[in-house]
Parts: C-alpha cells; sequence; structure tokens
C-alpha cells in the first residue's frame, strides 16, 4: 500500500474480528482476533469457508489471538476490556464495515502530516 515502512498498514493497524466455531468436542467458543490488514480477505475466505481451525491462527500468520473463550458470545466486561485495549467505544467496535480503507486513509493523512512538517 506504501512505499514508506513508517507507513506500512501491517506495521500501524489490526483489524479486530469477533469469530465464532465450534470446539473439538461440540462445544462453541468466540474468539477476539487482531488481523493483518494485508491478510483481512484472505483470513474472511478462510472463516467463512467453515473449514478454517482457528487453532491454526498463529501459525498461519495473520495476525494476533487477543482473547477467546467457551461459549456462544464472550462476556461482556470482555468486550468492554477488548474494547479498551483498542481505544474504541464499545457501541462502534464492530461499526466500521469497510475497514481497510479506514486503514487508508489514516496512512494517507499520516503521510500529509509526515509532508507538511
Amino acid at each position: 500500500m506504501s512505499d514508506n515502512p513508517q507507513h506500512d498498514p501491517d506495521s500501524l493497524a489490526r483489524i479486530l474480528l469477533l469469530t465464532f466455531g465450534t470446539m473439538d468436542h461440540g462445544g462453541p467458543y468466540w474468539t477476539y482476533v487482531a488481523v493483518k490488514p494485508s491478510r483481512y480477505q484472505e483470513f474472511l475466505r478462510a472463516v467463512t469457508s467453515k473449514q478454517y481451525d482457528m487453532q491454526n491462527f498463529d501459525k498461519d500468520a495473520y495476525g494476533e489471538v487477543v482473547v477467546s473463550g467457551e461459549g456462544r458470545k464472550p462476556p461482556t466486561d470482555v468486550t468492554r476490556k477488548v474494547a479498551k485495549m483498542f481505544d474504541v467505544p464499545i457501541r462502534e467496535l464492530f461499526k466500521d464495515d469497510k475497514p481497510e480503507e479506514t486503514i487508508r486513509k489514516k496512512i494517507e493523512a499520516l503521510g500529509s502530516q509526515a509532508n507538511a512538517q
């Protein structure tokens, strides 16, 4: 995206996602993941195929697992902590439906600020 390594999306940002699945024993799980922008579309394809094993997330270098647990959805206090960790108001946590575009615009703004100085 950018020739400037300081403005590389993977160095500056992650796309936060909440994924769901079924554990080996049949119970449900949830996982907050922080995906590298360059791997976002690939990760979405993997997850929507319903074939992806989240245990491979780190090995496949998609980004970082933030937190995960058993159950159909994360506890509210965990979601609050994740929102705080990423400095996003909880009601806006998953509001951005075009994260790649948002990251691109923010990197362009960084470049403009750097050029103005």
